[in-house]
């Protein structure tokens, strides 16, 4: 009988066995479209992986460890050592039992007697412990940091851009500055995002826009979306609950000097989040398999709801080019209205008057087609400034959820499998020794301690398992309040057009009871 033949390991990740890391992970997307397009970009944080799914229960293909610190284990270090060397399949037994019976996680009852209150129980615990979360996180909130790109390019051979961040209100955890500026380059951003991978790779990281497109680095129209992908990549992050009081981010708000040199002379923690940390008991007794389930759906659907969203995205500005286009041949109209006013008196040879009050016409309709071009312009400056950087925004939270999926895909793996097999064949080994007398000695206790070793580590591993199911959990129901972002945009764009259809109607009816007024008859 396998030492854990009735234990199993929730988080057991298998990973796959040949990923492309140079993939772009659009590479599958069908958006002919698109192309050409800046809704979508070039580069990702993680190439694209085979599908891969969560479990979502306690016991049903895996292993769940059986050790002194294990978070499944009620019992402290010490009393269990003689139950390893001596009566190891008591143990595992015991614990096999209360996980079957549900009766006990890190010493807390999660099931009781009645399966039906238990549901209950954890279903309102995870409607108070998600509805706290929710309240942390506003994607809504007003921006508070803007990026402006300073005219004077530096460098001596190779020229870059620098940029002024400055934050409009004061930072968490810092003291009050009268210059809330600094100056950033572009790698000074690709520097925040490493360490914020580092630290937090199972959180919603967003994207940055690329460094350049071929030639295109110093083309003026590429400078202004990098830096508009800049200014939404870092107010993303400090509206997030945890990137905004992280103190490498605050660093790169608030430290004056250039951050080159204050990378190469400081000394920065960038270990990750779940260091000396432990899993709490109530989160395990809050755990339900449909939590997972969920997830899963949601990775399954990701790549669908980035494709339609962004060319949601291409249409609208479609829409807005459109207009341009409008704009422009009533502007040639306008001209072409006021020349022909000019040459109709070389051709209509008459002296009653009525040529002159047609002409005089003419003349309100060329006014008329101009109004409505400077209320055409209007239009798109408040759509390119207030409206398209909204479905990007919704665009860059998307891809930022695909990457949590993905890095959860490589980065969530472990070696429990491993270390049970060599627990089995260690304890086997043990057994034998106990008719051997002559054996035991120094070699008993280096047989006992390596399967003491080996049980630790699996605790380790299996307690930062359930923090990143905790953690992921966190991120995925921060992102349900970024549902809004697509009421909020989709308001303000009916908003928008309904204010300049009015404005337009305005002057078309003007028009008409100018135009209803043009002599028609002698």
């Amino acid at each position: 009988m396998s030492l854990y033949d009735d234990l199993e390991d929730p988080w057991r990740s298998e990973q796959p066995t040949s990923t492309s890391h140079s993939a772009n992970e659009w590479t599958g997307l069908n958006v002919d479209p698109l192309a050409g397009s800046d809704v979508l970009p070039s580069g990702s944080l993680i190439s694209g992986i085979n599908t891969m799914t969560l479990d979502s229960g306690l016991g049903n293909s895996g292993s769940l460890p059986v050790g002194s610190s294990t978070l499944l284990s009620a019992h402290p270090e010490n009393s269990m050592e003689g139950a390893w060397s001596d009566s190891l399949d008591e143990a595992n037994h015991r614990v096999s039992n209360d996980l079957n019976r549900g009766e006990m996680v890190a010493g807390v009852p999660f099931q009781s007697e009645n399966p039906h209150s238990t549901e209950e129980s954890g279903k309102e615990d995870y409607e108070v412990w998600s509805d706290g979360i929710r309240k942390a996180y506003n994607p809504l909130a007003p921006d508070i940091i803007t990026v402006e790109e300073i005219p004077e390019r530096e460098g001596l051979l190779f020229k870059h851009t620098n940029y002024l961040v400055k934050h409009l209100v004061e930072l968490p955890d810092t003291e009050p500055s009268s210059d809330r500026s600094v100056i950033r380059r572009y790698s000074d951003f690709v520097w925040l995002q490493e360490v914020l991978l580092k630290k937090y790779p199972f959180r919603m990281i967003p994207d940055l826009p690329p460094k350049r497109i071929g030639s295109h680095s110093s083309d003026p129209i590429f400078l202004i979306k990098r830096r508009n992908g800049l200014s939404r990549f870092i107010n993303i992050v400090v509206k997030h609950p945890v990137f905004k009081k992280d103190d490498l981010v605050l660093t790169f708000l608030t430290v004056p000097t250039d951050l080159l040199g204050w990378r190469k002379q400081a000394s920065y923690d960038t270990s990750d989040e779940f260091t000396d940390r432990k899993i709490e008991a109530s989160f395990i007794k809050m755990w339900r398999k449909d939590m997972a389930e969920r997830w899963n759906q949601a990775d399954a659907s990701i790549d669908g709801a980035l494709e339609l969203w962004a060319k949601i995205t291409v249409l609208v500005d479609r829409c807005e080019k459109r207009l341009r286009f409008i704009a422009q041949d009533r502007s040639m109209l306008a001209s072409m209205l006021d020349s022909f006013s000019d040459s109709a008196p070389q051709i209509f040879a008459s002296d009653d008057g009525t040529l002159l009050d047609i002409k005089n016409h003419l003349g309100i309709v060329s006014k008329h087609l101009t109004t409505c071009n400077n209320l055409v312009k209007e239009e798109n400056m408040q759509a390119s400034s207030e409206l398209s950087p909204r479905f990007r925004t919704f665009t860059d939270v998307l891809l930022s959820l695909k990457g949590l999926f993905e890095r959860y895909k490589i980065m969530a793996g472990n070696n429990v499998p491993q270390l049970q097999r060599r627990i089995e064949v260690n304890t086997d080994r043990l057994e034998q020794m106990k008719d051997k007398p002559d054996l035991k000695g120094a070699e008993y206790d280096r047989v006992k301690q390596s399967i003491q070793r080996d049980r630790k580590s699996i605790a380790e591993q299996m307690n930062r398992s359930w923090l990143v199911r905790k953690c992921i959990l966190e991120e995925y129901v921060y992102f349900q309040e970024t549902q809004f972002l697509v009421s909020d945009v989709f308001q303000r764009w009916v908003k928008l057009n309904m204010t300049f259809n009015e404005l337009n109607t305005n002057e078309w009816e003007k028009l008409l009871d100018h135009v209803q007024a043009m002599p028609s008859t002698r």
